[in-house]
């Protein structure tokens, strides 16, 4: 009877452990919402609500990660000695993130207006030595072409300052919590049925998203087809990515 008894004792714990574990995530601040809570041993995950809990099937020796592209991550591997219920895990906030971000831009070539007006009044003054006699009049009696008038008139046209276009800017984390949590189209509905993003890898999609470094123009209104465009294009080049890390 006593070994019976012994063995049972012995088998508690897996027993007990064979069930959800529960916490809130925190930072220094706040609780942090959208956590992925991924058990890495079965392979299933959660995400962290608006109040920062979590709940997810786990075991003794079970590994646990947390992760959030705003936070550093954290792994824990599960002890069959403590209990896992309503505990607390504290996430680091990334600092200085932005710093380390570089931005890439095509190099478009530069028009150079002093440059191009020495060169072309170079071109005239030869034209002027060779062909005197298309310039020796202000007036066109023979209907030659003055030209000039035509090149000091082209000068005052080069002269005049273009409307140059606004700075690149890329979207931020901040602009895309906001666009996927009040936007009327591209919402998480949008995310997982045309973009076919499953909702647990929504937080991993951003971060791929804002790698990509996304023009900002495009959350204009009148650029909202260019920028559903956009995220379904980003959204097949991240199933290949996953698909590639599963082989």
């Amino acid at each position: 009877m006593r070994a019976l008894f012994f063995l049972f004792f012995l088998g508690f714990p897996s027993v007990v452990w064979s069930q959800t574990m529960t916490g809130t995530v925190y930072d220094d601040k706040e609780v942090v919402e959208g956590v992925l809570v991924k058990n890495l041993t079965t392979k299933m995950a959660t995400l962290t609500n608006d109040e920062g809990r979590f709940e997810i099937d786990a075991s003794p020796q079970d590994s646990i990660s947390f992760y959030v592209f705003t936070h550093e991550s954290q792994t824990m591997v599960l002890n069959e000695d403590v209990n896992y219920t309503d505990i607390v895990v504290e996430l680091t906030r990334k600092v200085n993130q932005l710093d380390e971000v570089v931005v890439q831009k095509e190099v478009m070539p530069v028009f150079r207006k002093q440059e191009f007006a020495d060169t072309f009044e170079n071109q005239m003054q030869k034209n002027v030595e060779l062909y005197p006699e298309l310039y020796e009049f202000d007036s066109n009696p023979n209907g030659n072409i003055n030209f000039v008038n035509i090149g000091k008139r082209l000068w005052k046209l080069i002269k005049k300052d273009r409307p140059k276009p606004p700075p690149f800017v890329a979207i931020t984390l901040e602009q895309y919590i906001v666009l996927f949590k009040e936007d009327a189209i591209i919402n998480n509905t949008f995310l997982t049925e045309t973009v076919k993003i499953p909702l647990e890898f929504k937080p991993l999609f951003i971060d791929f998203c804002i790698s990509k470094n996304i023009d900002s123009q495009l959350l204009k209104e009148k650029n909202r087809f260019l920028l559903i465009e956009e995220f379904i294009n980003r959204g097949k080049e991240f199933l290949e990515l996953l698909a590639s890390e599963k082989e």
